[in-house]
């Protein structure tokens, strides 16, 4: 399994398959094997922790393809395959000027995933784009498809991630984009990126995302990783003006419902953990947000090791940092 999670940790599965089309799962539960053992899905093994030998059956998602569904005067909708890389889409949308996907750049993990975790970056979140998501349960064998708002999504949140979906293998998602130049340049670090540019279009937003993501986390090719280890916190409209009072230059971003985004790398950053290095687990440098496998660290290792960060913030702050990784 080490060539299965990006964190680099040693760890084996009870049972292993490789699924490249529905058929594939259809002759799989026929066996039994779905019912039979414990399951886990995986893509590219990005946003995952495992802390021990998983006992039960890994499915290895690598369903392929992208195909046109629909285009009008003003939108695409595409439909791909639930394992194609997530950055191979975004670039084949770029390629063709469809909009949506660009600050979506450089995230790892697959197509699928990025609808289960409703990955998100820089103004933009998977929610805004997908239309549908389909898939198969893998205990009934049944086909089903939900739309956008039947998936329940929230930040790095959807219906896929709940225990009643732990069965629901996702094969397809189809995504609305639009074919009319629509630019998120919200965030300061992309206007800086692009200041240069007369007339900053897709690929140059694609570009400056990619340089921001690449000066800021490490290449889990490199340096084991999952990115973000946590959430950032969503704390109550008195909490925000507690914490508000005390740091007057805490950075924040109001969301609805009186409720108010705090950066957990700041939190992190504020407790003395950025580039903090305990045996081969360490913050990284240049964002406390995510913690690396500098060696040989086990999933245990990192672990405590995301703990203490929790624990350490929380003392200070009394604010409870989420893991945003799976921790098996």
């Amino acid at each position: 399994m080490l060539r299965y999670n990006t964190f680099g940790v040693v760890v084996t599965a009870e049972y292993f398959a490789t699924i490249h089309t529905s058929d594939d799962l259809y002759a799989l539960k026929e066996t039994g094997a779905t019912a039979e053992h414990a399951l886990l899905i995986i893509g590219k093994g990005s946003n995952i922790l495992f802390t021990e030998d998983f006992h039960g059956l890994v499915l290895h998602n690598r369903i392929e393809g992208i195909r046109m569904i629909e285009k009008t005067g003003d939108e695409v909708i595409l439909e791909t395959g639930s394992g194609v890389e997530w950055d191979s889409f975004v670039g084949y949308c770029v390629e063709h000027r469809y909009y949506g996907t660009e600050n979506l750049s450089l995230i790892p993990g697959t197509a699928g995933a990025a609808a289960v975790q409703n990955i998100g970056a820089y103004g933009v979140e998977a929610a805004d784009i997908i239309l549908s998501v389909t898939g198969i349960d893998l205990h009934t064998g049944e086909k089903k498809s939900f739309t956008n708002k039947a998936c329940r999504f929230g930040y790095r949140h959807s219906l896929f991630k709940t225990p009643a979906l732990r069965s629901f293998f996702i094969t397809s998602v189809r995504f609305r984009l639009s074919l009319q130049p629509r630019l998120n340049l919200s965030y300061p670090q992309l206007v800086r990126e692009t200041e240069h540019v007369s007339h900053p279009d897709i690929l140059d937003v694609r570009e400056a995302v990619m340089r921001v993501r690449r000066s800021k986390l490490p290449d889990p090719e490199q340096t084991g990783n999952a990115g973000s280890f946590f959430k950032n916190p969503l704390v109550s409209k008195e909490k925000w003006e507690t914490l508000l009072a005390d740091y007057p230059d805490m950075p924040w971003h109001a969301l609805p419902g009186d409720r108010f985004k705090i950066p957990a790398a700041w939190l992190i950053e504020q407790c003395g953990w950025k580039g903090k290095q305990t045996g081969p687990c360490a913050t990284w440098h240049r964002q406390p947000l995510v913690i690396v496998n500098l060696g040989h660290a086990t999933g245990k290792e990192i672990l405590d090791f995301s703990r203490a960060i929790q624990k350490s913030v929380y003392e200070r702050f009394a604010v409870f940092l989420e893991p945003e990784v799976l921790i098996l």
